[in-house]
């Protein structure tokens, strides 16, 4: 098991109540989510998340506005799930994801099913651990398709890079980058 493969078995998502309890300014939110998501960028494409980004996502309703300036901690459980996923998914997809499941749950309850299965789809499609099926409700049924996705993807970028690693390449460049 490579080393990367390692730090994802063991990644786990800081729960509702670990989350910071003082409102943060955008460059503390930059700094928080950065911090716990670093080591879901298997394929190392940079930034989850800019002060330009959030605002973008404030102006798409993704997340609520701040106060004065400053987020709590219903906009940063929401854009730890935006940052997870948004390489996997698109905006809108989120957007419709976000508010279905809403709908159902609130804040802390969802965020906190999130984290769950994010960390139970990575153990299952790195390790095969053996996981329950989804809940009966449709929202629990998407949120593991969701999580299955990313989980599988993660592990996707963790075999092609490791097979680079092995044949002494170097990494792939970007699809329509200039290999000449």
């Amino acid at each position: 098991m490579s080393e990367m493969e390692e730090r994802l078995l063991a990644f786990r998502c800081p729960r509702w109540d670990e989350l910071p309890d003082v409102e943060l300014y955008v460059d503390q939110m930059v700094s928080y989510i950065e911090r716990h998501l670093s080591v879901l960028d298997v394929g190392e494409e940079g930034h989850f998340i800019t002060a330009s980004m959030i605002n973008n996502y404030v102006k798409m309703k993704l997340i609520p506005a701040p106060v004065k300036k400053r987020y709590g901690v219903r906009q940063l459980a929401r854009l730890m799930v935006v940052c997870s996923l948004k390489r996997d998914f698109s905006i809108s997809e989120l957007s419709v994801m976000m508010k279905f499941e809403l709908a159902k749950f609130e804040n802390r309850v969802i965020y906190n099913l999130f984290c769950d299965e994010m960390e139970r789809t990575i153990r299952h499609v790195f390790l095969g651990e053996a996981i329950d099926p989804p809940g009966p409700s449709s929202e629990e049924a998407i949120l593991r398709a969701v999580m299955t996705a990313f989980a599988n993807k993660l592990y996707a970028h963790c075999i092609i890079l490791s097979q680079v690693e092995r044949a002494g390449g170097e990494p792939l460049s970007a699809p329509g980058a200039n290999n000449s």
